[in-house]
């Protein structure tokens, strides 16, 4: 299975905790800016500056900071509060050194230590880390940014000895792609692929089982949204009502909740969600105007290779059902790409069926904060990964999500040999 998203090689990436949802609240706070500081100091422990409160708050963060080579540039840390707020606050590096102190609006946190625009790829250097209160260290080594020394997080270790049994299985992996050169056989290259999902597999499972062994760790929280697309519903809503209450209230929750609507939109037996969007021969089709018939809905994306590769099966099954009723509708993860589309469409041979784009609209000179969803099929219907088949009987509800062999196998059942 391909991994999901418009931008294959993940170059649009931000880092983690600082883009997010359109409706987020920004918190922005940097050395010159006390007022916004001790505003949000005074709001967060409930005492005001005329006040003057001398001692420490309880919730108060005290990170202290070492990194080279970066002499009087400015450091930002920039984390998300419940989905919806983002704090950034920001610092100038001084003698090899850097110190943030600010009130914790929760009892963990997973934040990005970054230097440059986030919004430039190319320049920007970000490590993540979780935070709390209390006494923190962080020692950057600029060669390897990415990978801080963190000491005083409690959730900053657990998370560390998850990734103690996780990296010798990234690095095993890193070792057979590196392994296989450019002219290497089929037959290698398909052993190696073979061999690379194994153990991408494995390290999934230790990912998911350290979540549901932890209902109220923040760190197991920040795995699950990238492990729920290959869950089923009961799956991902016993794992989400077992979450302890204060991981709930105070932890970004949000898409975990999101995809649990999701994905109780596309149950089996469920209507298909609606749509409506323009094919590549600019006509206006929706799935409702294909009652009476049983439709394959094929997620998929021109560099999606396992995608592609699937069409010229899906092009037989459409050769042997179309007479007695199967339609197959297409929705590409190409809207930033409509020409390779409609290209890769006559390429492949696959004009016959019926072709939308996903409807994604994405600026992204903002990031993420740029994405617009709000016409978008593949959060309808809840695609996490590519490519999904879903199966839609005539009346216009949900048989199922299948792959290849279970798909043949039901189709056979629907229709006969």
């Amino acid at each position: 299975m391909q991994g999901y998203g418009d931008t294959p090689e993940g170059l649009e990436t931000v880092p983690q905790g600082y883009g997010g949802k359109n409706n987020r609240k920004n918190i922005k706070n940097d050395d010159c800016d006390m007022t916004t500081k001790h505003f949000w100091a005074a709001a967060l422990v409930g005492c005001t500056l005329m006040a003057g409160c001398a001692s420490q708050p309880d919730n108060e963060l005290r990170l202290d900071g070492t990194i080279n080579g970066h002499e009087g540039e400015w450091i930002h840390l920039a984390y998300t509060v419940r989905d919806t707020v983002q704090v950034t606050d920001s610092t100038r590096i001084a003698n090899g050194a850097f110190r943030f102190s600010r009130p914790m609006e929760v009892p963990v946190a997973q934040a990005t230590l970054y230097i440059g625009n986030p919004m430039d790829y190319r320049n920007v250097k970000y490590a993540g880390l979780f935070i709390e209160s209390g006494e923190l260290t962080v020692a950057i080594d600029t060669a390897n940014f990415s990978k801080p020394e963190v000491t005083g997080s409690a959730a900053q270790a657990e998370s560390d000895s998850l990734n103690t049994v996780l990296d010798p299985l990234y690095a095993y992996v890193q070792a057979m792609r590196d392994s296989v050169s450019g002219n290497a056989s089929a037959e290698r290259k398909a052993y190696f692929q073979k061999q690379q999902e194994m153990y991408a597999d494995s390290a999934k499972g230790i990912q998911l089982s350290f979540v549901k062994s932890r209902p109220h760790s923040f760190v197991a929280l920040s795995y699950l949204p990238f492990l729920m697309g290959n869950m089923t519903y009961d799956e991902l809503k016993s794992i989400y009502d077992n979450m302890a209450p204060e991981v709930k209230q105070y932890g970004n929750v949000g898409s975990v909740r999101d995809g649990l609507a999701a994905l109780e939109r596309v149950q089996p037996g469920r209507p298909a969600p609606l749509f409506r969007a323009v094919t590549w021969k600019g006509d206006s089709i929706g799935i409702a105007d294909l009652k009476g018939k049983y439709v394959l809905l094929d997620f998929w994306a021109t560099w999606c290779v396992p995608c592609r590769k699937s069409f010229p099966h899906v092009k037989e099954l459409y050769k042997k059902y179309h007479a007695k009723g199967l339609e197959v509708f297409c929705v590409a993860d190409d809207d930033s790409k409509p020409d390779t589309w409609k290209e890769v469409i006559e390429k492949d041979g696959i004009q016959d069926f019926y072709h939308v784009l996903r409807g994604l609209k994405w600026d992204r000179s903002k990031g993420v904060d740029g994405m617009d969803h709000t016409n978008d099929i593949s959060d309808l219907y809840a695609i996490h990964y590519l490519p999904t088949k879903y199966l839609i009987d005539k009346d216009g509800n949900i048989i199922g999500k299948f792959e290849d062999e279970a798909l043949d196998a039901k189709l056979k059942e629907i229709f006969g040999n």
